[in-house]
């Protein structure tokens, strides 16, 4: 018996990994004496939103942490593995279209991160990030 096998031809269609970090485009970033505060609107179309919550969209917590750790990694600097997170509170949703400000602070030698999210005067989310 002879196995006759056929050829099969994929196509790599280049597109966006799903673990790839979206981040919001900045309006504005100001130093501060313990870290830095960006200013952004946090775009309706973004991929984010999708699914989470049909009728009712907010932005997902682990959005929020992961754009926290990768804007402290391009502006404090901050470098080491995820360890743990500490004192996580999310206490407003952040929806499309909503101008927020976030805060950001630490140290690569502290090898922690405190982040606050914040809309106009209202706290939306904090707590810390730390690192290995």
């Amino acid at each position: 018996m002879s196995s006759t096998r056929s050829r099969r031809c994929w196509r790599i269609r280049p597109r966006e990994p799903a673990h790839v970090i979206v981040l919001p485009q900045i309006d504005s970033i100001e130093r501060t004496p313990d870290g830095v505060r960006l200013r952004f609107v946090v775009s309706p179309a973004s991929r984010y939103f999708d699914g989470h919550f049909p009728g009712c969209a907010l932005l997902p917590g682990v959005v929020q942490i992961g754009w926290a750790v990768e804007f402290a990694r391009l502006e404090i600097p901050l470098t080491g593995r995820f360890r743990a997170l500490a004192a996580v509170k999310f206490t407003r949703v952040i929806t499309p279209g909503s101008a927020v400000s976030l805060h950001l602070s630490g140290s690569a030698d502290r090898r922690e991160l405190t982040f606050e999210y914040r809309s106009g005067d209202s706290a939306c989310s904090g707590g810390r990030v730390l690192f290995h």
